[in-house]
């Protein structure tokens, strides 16, 4: 299920400039024994598997443990992270069964409105179909603290090719949260291998106070540049201190990214936003500060 959210990721500094985080993880460097500083895997089953056929950093173009022909491949760069179905034979048995095996990101502070995750995944051939669950944990990395389900991907080919997903990070404004990824799927009549690539926490450029003078009143500006590709700046103005949202909506009136959402002190700031994985449209940006509400209509064109 694709969905896109512009990613957010702000944190305020003890001198009150706001300014944005972000990383990108495409596993090159990794090698088959380790992987990323921050990252773990886990088999979650009740019995124990071949480490190899778990998650695991490989380059393009080698053999993969329980496919005869198919080999590695990345979406980007030379490396991915992959998981076979393999994973779901005991190593003391051969009768495939269920897999749990999970792939868990480093530790993300989630500090404003807007923040999302992106990765590129490919999974499953013609034939077989490969299930990859979405979790979040606000605990710690292990599977017992997953208790957020985020959605299931249905794998199903064609072999090889990489589409791009997105998992929004809203609910967890002020809070560290973990994403798993879980290979779950019944390999007695299913499953193939999955590769994951290109994981992201990526490039907001963020709210910038460009006034402390306290203005006259609340403002919205108009967009500039309009219309744009892909960056505009917005220019609002908090006449006293108020729990202040700004929030961009498509032409069906569904929200497509949340900028700002939280207290702001009086001032005039500027938001450069970046529509890099929204499609050309008309867009609605709605500012909200205690009673004052304004809209205003921006053109993407790409």
């Amino acid at each position: 299920m694709k969905k896109v959210f512009l990613i957010l990721f702000i944190a305020l500094l003890t001198s009150g400039s706001i300014y944005s985080q972000n990383w990108t993880e495409g596993f090159e460097g990794i090698d088959s024994l380790s992987l990323p500083a921050g990252w773990s895997k886990y088999n979650a089953a009740s019995f124990p598997i071949d480490p190899w056929t778990n998650w695991t950093v490989r380059d393009s173009g080698l053999g993969l443990p329980g496919l005869s022909t198919a080999t590695s491949k990345s979406h980007s760069g030379l490396k991915s992270c992959g998981v076979s179905w393999w994973s779901s034979i005991d190593t003391n048995g051969t009768t495939p069964t269920i897999s749990n095996a999970w792939l868990v990101t480093k530790r993300i502070p989630v500090w404003a409105g807007g923040a999302f995750l992106s990765y590129w995944i490919t999974g499953g051939s013609t034939s077989f179909l490969d299930s990859v669950q979405i979790w979040i944990s606000t605990v710690d990395s292990t599977p017992s603290g997953f208790t957020h389900y985020i959605e299931t991907l249905s794998l199903h080919g064609p072999y090889g090719v990489f589409n791009q997903n997105f998992v929004p990070l809203d609910d967890y404004i002020g809070q560290t949260v973990w994403v798993g990824f879980r290979y779950y799927t019944d390999c007695s009549v299913d499953g193939y291998f999955v590769q994951l690539d290109d994981v992201e926490v990526s490039n907001p450029i963020g709210i910038t106070p460009i006034s402390t003078e306290v203005p006259g009143s609340f403002e919205l500006k108009q967009n500039y540049p309009n219309p744009f590709n892909p960056v505009t700046n917005i220019e609002f103005s908090i006449a006293k201190t108020n729990d202040v949202s700004l929030v961009v909506y498509n032409s069906l009136g569904q929200i497509v990214a949340n900028l700002v959402n939280q207290e702001l002190k009086p001032g005039t700031y500027k938001y450069d936003f970046n529509a890099s994985g929204l499609p050309s449209g008309s867009y609605y940006y709605r500012l909200t500060a205690g009673d004052f509400v304004k809209t205003n209509k921006m053109i993407l064109v790409k």
